[in-house]
């Protein structure tokens, strides 16, 4: 038997939620434990999300960031993620990120934590100032035109 990490799964169920419906809840939830409201707020959107994004969302978010971090933190992705984020980047771009990130040699997991954290806070900063979504759903890309 597997084990269930209630707060990852609650951030991923909020996520999937309205906006209105979304913050009521957590609104009710910071009264009572703020810490946890903070922990579910960052859950909702991770660097995996990141690499989920459609490609002009996604581009938005790499304009804003040091080729360098993010070669920093492509090391070590699953392939399946490896490839989300290499189908959207030009073969230039890249040919680019693979001989930056291939010429690091061997990285912290801390660090590359930590690239990956900065990617992401700079993601939830656009999604506040209405520039990107983050929320969107797979089922939300099938619907849109």
């Amino acid at each position: 038997m597997s084990k269930i990490d209630g707060k990852t799964e609650a951030a991923a169920l909020l996520a999937t939620l309205d906006e209105s419906s979304r913050e009521r809840i957590l609104e009710g939830i910071a009264k009572r434990d703020p810490a946890l409201a903070a922990h579910l707020r960052k859950g909702m959107f991770t660097f995996t999300h990141i690499l989920q994004l459609d490609h002009p969302e996604f581009l938005k978010i790499i304009r804003e960031i040091p080729p360098s971090l993010l070669a920093l933190s492509s090391r070590g992705l699953d392939p399946e993620s490896e490839k989300a984020l290499f189908s959207k980047l030009s073969e230039r771009q890249g040919r680019a990120l693979r001989e930056e990130r291939d010429s690091m040699g061997p990285q912290k997991f801390s660090d590359v934590n930590a690239a990956r954290e900065k990617i992401t806070d700079l993601a939830r900063k656009l999604h506040a100032a209405g520039e990107i979504d983050l929320l969107k759903t797979p089922e939300d890309l099938r619907k849109s035109p």
